[in-house]
């Protein structure tokens, strides 16, 4: 009785239970089952398309895009995506949603995040003044945030004296309402512009 020869997708699903790949996406099909389909009389193609994760074309939690990927590779992100079961915040890693370095600058600057999720964020800053200023110069760094517990802006001010050589470093945790504006702003408190330098970066924490 002659036998029926396999279809490519038939040969790659039940090399899939096989290897219990059941719930992934199908594998290309191995050396030993091309060389015995070849013996058979079936030879199939080396090469084929890759077939995304099923159901979904990005894994559940950290979102990995499956498409255009081997299905070996697919299979790595399911597994690594099962390790972080709450999404990407569990992994542990701030991310900068802003970020200003500017050096010897004779300018005020701006950068500023709409708050995605309400979470904690943070604004790292870095100032430093030459000294070379006229006295009683000075620059003033203002941050703007809103708090859930209420709608009305919050306002951090920092000033920096450019009239003596100093350094300034402050760290601020935010508490943001998601969809609100976080703003940071240096500007100078007069008709001047001494040279300064200062570093930025505004992050949500995991």
């Amino acid at each position: 009785m002659a036998t029926v020869p396999l279809t490519l997708a038939e040969l790659s699903k039940a090399q899939a239970e096989a290897e219990g790949f059941q719930n992934g996406p199908t594998p290309l099909l191995n050396p030993a089952n091309l060389y015995t389909q070849e013996k058979e009389g079936n030879p199939q193609p080396q090469v084929r398309g890759p077939i995304p994760y099923y159901p979904s074309k990005e894994t559940p939690n950290l979102k990995l895009s499956t498409r255009d990927v081997s299905a070996e590779e697919a299979n790595n992100f399911v597994i690594l995506d099962s390790l972080f079961p709450s999404g990407a915040g569990a992994i542990g890693v701030p991310v900068v949603q802003s970020e200003i370095t500017a050096v010897n600058t004779l300018v005020g600057h701006t950068i500023s995040e709409t708050a995605d999720v309400t979470t904690l964020y943070a604004i790292s800053l870095f100032m430093q003044s030459l000294g070379n200023g006229g006295a009683g110069d000075t620059l003033t760094v203002t941050i703007n945030y809103s708090s859930p517990a209420g709608p009305t802006p919050l306002v951090i001010t920092v000033v920096m004296h450019l009239d003596s050589a100093n350094v300034v470093m402050e760290t601020y945790p935010l508490l943001a309402a998601a969809g609100t504006a976080i703003t940071m702003t240096s500007a100078y408190n007069g008709a001047y512009a001494d040279p300064y330098t200062i570093s930025a970066k505004l992050v949500e924490m995991p």
